[in-house]
C-alpha cells in the first residue's frame, strides 16, 4: 500500500531553507526562524527573509520541494555578495500595494530610509529595484544617493528600462484579456502607455485586476459578466496565491489607474 507523503509545515519549510542558506554563506548566523520569516546575521548586519511566497509554491507543487528551496536559496544567497555598482539600465519599477507598506513598517519603522519608492494611487506604490538577472534587489536610499540621477527622473528611466527588457503578449477575446510579460513584471505594465481602446476593445472604461505580480486581467466597466470574472479571480488568488500585488479592482481614468468604486 502506498501512502501520500504528508506536507511539511511552514516552520519545517523555513528550517530547511535556513539550513541550505547557511551551507552556502560562510559565517552566516541564523538568528530566528518563524513560520514565515527567517532572520540572519552576517558581519553584524541583519537580514529578514520571507517564506510565504516560497511556501505557497510548495503547497501547490509539493513534489517540487527541492527545486523550490534551491531556487529561492540561490536568489537569496546573491544578496549577501559584495555590493556592486548599480547599473542604471537595470533599474526597474515594481508595483506593490498598501499591505506591503504595512509589512515593511511592521518590520522596521525606518523603512522609508531603506527603500526608494513613491505612491501611485491610494492603494498602489512604485518601488525601484535593480534586476541583475540573478535576483531583484530593491534600491536603498543610500545606494540611490550614489547614482547620477534625480528622483524626478527615476520613474521615466525605470519605465524605459522595463519596455526594453519585456516582451508583452496579449491573450483573450470578447472583451476579456490577459497580458503576459515573462512572469515577474506583469503588474508593472500599468505604468506603460499602452492603455487605449485600440489595444483593448472593451465595453466602457478599461478595468484591470492585478492580484499577483504575474497576472494582469483586463475587461470593461460596463461588461458585467467579465467584470464579475475578474473580481472572482482576484479574490481567489489573494487567498490562495503568492507574490501578491493587490486585492482591489482598478479603472483607467484620466490616463492612470484608480481604485474602482465598482469593484471589491
Amino acid at each position: 500500500m502506498f501512502f501520500k507523503k504528508k506536507k511539511i509545515t511552514p516552520k519545517e519549510f523555513s528550517k530547511k531553507f535556513a539550513k541550505i542558506l547557511k551551507s552556502k554563506i560562510d559565517n552566516l548566523e541564523i538568528v530566528t526562524i518563524d513560520d514565515w520569516e527567517i532572520t540572519t546575521k552576517l558581519a553584524e548586519k541583519e537580514h529578514t527573509h520571507f517564506m510565504n511566497n516560497a511556501y505557497s509554491e510548495y503547497e501547490r507543487e509539493p513534489k517540487e520541494l527541492k527545486d523550490i528551496l534551491n531556487r529561492y536559496v540561490s536568489a537569496t544567497a546573491s544578496l549577501y555578495e559584495e555590493e556592486k555598482e548599480i547599473i542604471l539600465e537595470n533599474i526597474i519599477p515594481i508595483v506593490k500595494d498598501i499591505r506591503y507598506i504595512a509589512e515593511l513598517e511592521r518590520l522596521n519603522s525606518d523603512y522609508k530610509n531603506k527603500h526608494v519608492f513613491e505612491q501611485y494611487n491610494e492603494n498602489l506604490y512604485i518601488f525601484y529595484a535593480e534586476d541583475n538577472e540573478l535576483n531583484i534587489k530593491y534600491l536603498t536610499q543610500e545606494a540611490f544617493t550614489n547614482l547620477e540621477i534625480q528622483f524626478d527622473n527615476l520613474k521615466e528611466l525605470a519605465i524605459e528600462n522595463l519596455k526594453r527588457i519585456l516582451t508583452i503578449e496579449r491573450h483573450g477575446e470578447n472583451g476579456y484579456f490577459m497580458l503576459t510579460a515573462g512572469g515577474n513584471y506583469e503588474s508593472s505594465l500599468i505604468l506603460l502607455d499602452i492603455w487605449t481602446k485600440e489595444n483593448f476593445d472593451v465595453i466602457g472604461n478599461i478595468i484591470i485586476g492585478i492580484p499577483s505580480r504575474d497576472l494582469l486581467l483586463i475587461t470593461g466597466s460596463d461588461d458585467i459578466e467579465n467584470f464579475k470574472k475578474i473580481i472572482e479571480t482576484v479574490d481567489k488568488i489573494n487567498i490562495e496565491g503568492d507574490h501578491l500585488v493587490s486585492e482591489k479592482i482598478f479603472e483607467y481614468i484620466d490616463d492612470r489607474f484608480e481604485v474602482s468604486e465598482l469593484g471589491s
